[in-house]
Parts: C-alpha cells; sequence; structure tokens
C-alpha cells in the first residue's frame, strides 16, 4: 500500500489517526456503503473531503498536538493525499467562507485568515494538502516535512504502515494533558475501570490497526518496557469480560427471541466470530489483542452498520438545518435592531413597485454583502442578471436534505397577524403574545428558488404543509430566536395559534 505521510508528525504530536479511503472502498465487502455514497450523489448529497471525492482519496491522516494556547487543549492537523490532482479552487471554497490571503513559509504557499491563530490551508504538492484552523498548526507540519530530524513516530508507526486504518497515542503525553485528566475522571465511572486502568496507568504507546484486505483483522498493541505483563493480564481480561458479557446477551436473546430483531442477530452472529478467533499476544515490549472477520462476515457485518450510517446522516442534517435557521433568526434580530421591525416578506425594489423577497433582503445580515450587492433591486427577481444570482447556493438557505440547492427551503408564513403579514413590516412590540410563542420561520419541501418573492400563505383557517425533510415534524424558528422541532401530529389549534401574533393565546 502506499505509504502514510507519517513523516509528517512531529516528534511533540501526542496522537495520530491515518485512513485510507480509497482503498477501503474499493473491497468487495464495502459494497453496501458504496451503494449508501451512490445513494447520496444521486440526491445532490455532499460527500467528499474539500472537494475530493472519497474513492479518489489515498489518505486522511489526522495529527493531534498540544495546544500552545489555553483556548483549546487540542490542535488538529489535516494531511490529505489525493491520487489525482486537487482542484485548487474547490478545495479553497470547501474549506473556508471566509476571506483567504496568501502567505509563504519555507517556500511553500499558505492560504490563511491572517491570523496565527485562525485557519489555514497550505497546497504541498499537487496531490497533497495540509488543513487546519489553526495556521501555526500547519507552519509546524511543514517544517517537519522539510526536516530530516524528529522522525520518532515514523519509526513507532512501522507497526501499523499496512493498515487500512491506523492510530496510535502517546499515553505518556496524553496522561499529562487537561483532556487527559479529564478522560481518566469520566473512565473511573465506569463499571469495568479496575481492568482498563493498568492499559491506562501502564501504557507507553497505544496502537490500534485495521486492515481490510478480503477479510478483516483488528488489533490493539500497546507497547510498555517494564509493565508489559500487567498490560497482557489487563487485555486477557477485557477478552474474558467480553466473551462473559456476550454471551449472556445471547442467552437473554434465546430466552426472549420475540425481542430480536433480524439485524440484530446478524450483528450477533458476527461479534460471535471476532470474539472467539480474539487472541492476546506478547513480543518483547508489546502485547497485542487481535481478532479477524473472514470476507463473509465482514460484508454482514458493514451491512448491518448501514442503517446506523444513515441515522447517523440524518442526525447531522437535522442539526445543520437546526443551525440554519439559527443563523436566519439571528439575522432577523439584527436586522430588527437596525430596522425596529422584521423585513415584510416581499420588499418593494427603488421604483416603489418591483417585488423581491425577504431573503435577499437579509443577504447583509448573513455575511453576503457581495452577493446582495451583485443582485440588481432595480431588476425584477427573474430577470435576466438576478436569474444568475439564484443560481448561487447560499448555505444557510439549503436544507442538507433538500434535492435542488437553487430552491428555498425556509419560508415566512404570510397571512393577516402572521409576522410577515403586512407590507411595512412588524415589530417586537406589536407582538402581543409574546416572542417566545410565535413562529417566524418554517422549514418546507417547496419548489420555489431562494431569490422567487413567494412564501406560505395561510388563511387563518386551512393550515398550509409544512417539512417534507425529516420523518416526524419539522423544524420552526421563533421571534425570540430559539428553534423546536415541531411534530407532524401536533395539534392543529395549538399550531394555528403560533403562527398568529396577538390572538390572545400564547
Amino acid at each position: 500500500m502506499p505509504a502514510f505521510p507519517f513523516n509528517a508528525v512531529p516528534d511533540t504530536a501526542f496522537g495520530v489517526i491515518a485512513v485510507r479511503p480509497a482503498q477501503i472502498l474499493a473491497e468487495k465487502s464495502m459494497q453496501p456503503v458504496r451503494d449508501l455514497i451512490l445513494q447520496e450523489k444521486q440526491k445532490n448529497q455532499p460527500f467528499d473531503m474539500f472537494g475530493v471525492d472519497p474513492s479518489k482519496l489515498e489518505s486522511i491522516t489526522l495529527i493531534y498536538l498540544p495546544s500552545k494556547t489555553n483556548i483549546n487543549p487540542v490542535e488538529i492537523v489535516s494531511v490529505i493525499k489525493s491520487a489525482e490532482i486537487i482542484d485548487r479552487k474547490q478545495a479553497r471554497a470547501k474549506f473556508s467562507k471566509l476571506e483567504l490571503k496568501q502567505a509563504d513559509f519555507k517556500g511553500k504557499q499558505i492560504l490563511t485568515t491572517g491570523a496565527i491563530d485562525g485557519d489555514g490551508l497550505c497546497f504541498f504538492d499537487d496531490k497533497t494538502m495540509i488543513a487546519s484552523d489553526n495556521t501555526s498548526a500547519v507552519l509546524q507540519i511543514i517544517e517537519q516535512l522539510q526536516s530530516t530530524a524528529g522522525k520518532s513516530w515514523s519509526q513507532r508507526l512501522q507497526t501499523v504502515e499496512q493498515s487500512s486504518v491506523a492510530a496510535a497515542s502517546d499515553m505518556r503525553i496524553v496522561r499529562e494533558l487537561v483532556i487527559g485528566q479529564q478522560v481518566r475522571a469520566l473512565a473511573e465511572k465506569m463499571p469495568f475501570w479496575p481492568v482498563l486502568s493498568s492499559l491506562w496507568d501502564n501504557s507507553d504507546v497505544a496502537f490500534f490497526s485495521l486492515k481490510l484486505d478480503r477479510e478483516l483483522s483488528v488489533k490493539l498493541i500497546f507497547e510498555q518496557k517494564e509493565n508489559s505483563e500487567q498490560v497482557k493480564q489487563a487485555l486477557e481480561g477485557i477478552l474474558s469480560l467480553g466473551q462473559n458479557m456476550f454471551a449472556q446477551i445471547q442467552e437473554a436473546a434465546r430466552k426472549n427471541p420475540q425481542r430480536v430483531q433480524k439485524d440484530d442477530l446478524e450483528k450477533m452472529k458476527v461479534i460471535e466470530s471476532a470474539l472467539l478467533a480474539g487472541r492476546v499476544t506478547q513480543k518483547g515490549d508489546q502485547v497485542t489483542l487481535a481478532t479477524s472477520l473472514n470476507d463473509n462476515d465482514s460484508t454482514r457485518l458493514l451491512a448491518s452498520l448501514v442503517p446506523g450510517i444513515k441515522q447517523a446522516r440524518e442526525a447531522a442534517r437535522r442539526s445543520t438545518s437546526k443551525n440554519n435557521i439559527k443563523q436566519i433568526m439571528l439575522a432577523l434580530h439584527n436586522y430588527h435592531q437596525v430596522h425596529k421591525h422584521f423585513p415584510p416578506a416581499v420588499v418593494l425594489g427603488p421604483d416603489g413597485k418591483t417585488p423581491h423577497s425577504w431573503r435577499v433582503e437579509l443577504l447583509p445580515f448573513l455575511d453576503q454583502q457581495a452577493l446582495y450587492d451583485s443582485y440588481k433591486m432595480n431588476e425584477p427577481w427573474d430577470s435576466e442578471h438576478n436569474k444568475k444570482i439564484a443560481e448561487t447556493l447560499v448555505p444557510v438557505y439549503h436544507n442538507p436534505n433538500s434535492e435542488n440547492p437553487k430552491n428555498a427551503s425556509y419560508f415566512v408564513v404570510v397571512g393577516k397577524d402572521t409576522p410577515f403579514g403586512t407590507k411595512e413590516g412588524v415589530s417586537f412590540a406589536e407582538m402581543t403574545d409574546g416572542t417566545s410563542n410565535i413562529i417566524a420561520i418554517v422549514e418546507a419541501d417547496c419548489d420555489t428558488p431562494w431569490t422567487k418573492p413567494e412564501d406560505i400563505s395561510f388563511d387563518g383557517k386551512k393550515l398550509p404543509d409544512f417539512g417534507g425533510y425529516h420523518d416526524g415534524g419539522y423544524h420552526t424558528g421563533y421571534c425570540d430566536g430559539s428553534v423546536h422541532f415541531i411534530s407532524s401530529r401536533i395539534d392543529p389549534e395549538t399550531l394555528k395559534s403560533l403562527l398568529i401574533f396577538n390572538d390572545g393565546k400564547p
């Protein structure tokens, strides 16, 4: 396999995680995951790393450095190697929405916000980039790559250099860090801490290796020069504990088969195979806990994990949508602070009659001043010029489950006594029901370009259709700035009351 860039890891680092996305995805057992990625792409969902397709990513290496400030205890740097030449323009756009300035360091060009503790990106060569939210960390990695000294991590990581996923942690440094102390405090509350404590207290360096090459093999390796026998006993205890706990789970499943789903049975069979194959061995200063799964078991395991991956992706999308509405609500509040009222749903141009959307009006309050300035308010929203603006993706207006990036995903409700139902705009003072009891923004799947001055009408009687992106309900932004997920089974009268700002029903 191509070498991981472990020569980029400084001696001061306390941890490394390296992954080979392209190699892993090419394996036969990864077919369920490839199918999932294809489904995501068909929905126009992003599934890349700084614009690079995962099937073209040779490796991603995360390097963990102790922070030099008290703001964050850890600085993380990504070294990304592509099998193809990186599209620098796309990678730059994906990396940061902020304006980046060019600077030179050790013969390499750095893109940075200008602050040493701000975002930093370096295209080390045509197929390698170094990225971090801390420019000083990027500079450390560049220095390390160009230096011939300080290569202790390269030597240590030879143990796992042929892995599909490799990780290592210098436990001596971790134990001294604040995060190490926090981890220990949490771990001591676990019921099996007495078994784990020997690994925590006695290990010098801990390694993890996962290799997917037809069969799946996993190793935990602990290096300890003085107390390796204690480490071995701890690993044997962990393996025995796992086998005993699983035996109890199996017994409970046999007694109550109606509570066990088919997917759970598949997982249990695979876990049983992995536990039975588990072995603890010792060679010199290193103690290893290893297990493996054959090709069929690997495929079954990954297939059983796909639903969980889908759930995690959906949870992330819900979180993104919620955050989008939070940003919109903050922008509305900032607009109110300037104008003493919310914008009307339809904003008229300089001629007093050409309609434009509140979403366009809000752009300056969403760090989109340049886009706002390029929009021509003296022309219709669908003029030749403004239609080009509509093709620009404004992430805050786009639900991650939306299949059309040009469409709006968030709308205001227009009608008598709604917060956007007047031509002048409604102020907080007029919201007599209390801002925490009035909906301002709703999430809805409508075929409406984000620049189009069209929202959702409400006549006070028949409720319109909201949602369409998430099962069970939809996100809403309230006039006080809070965001809530409303169940699709909400009482209709309650929802009607929330859409009106002065009905006396808080």
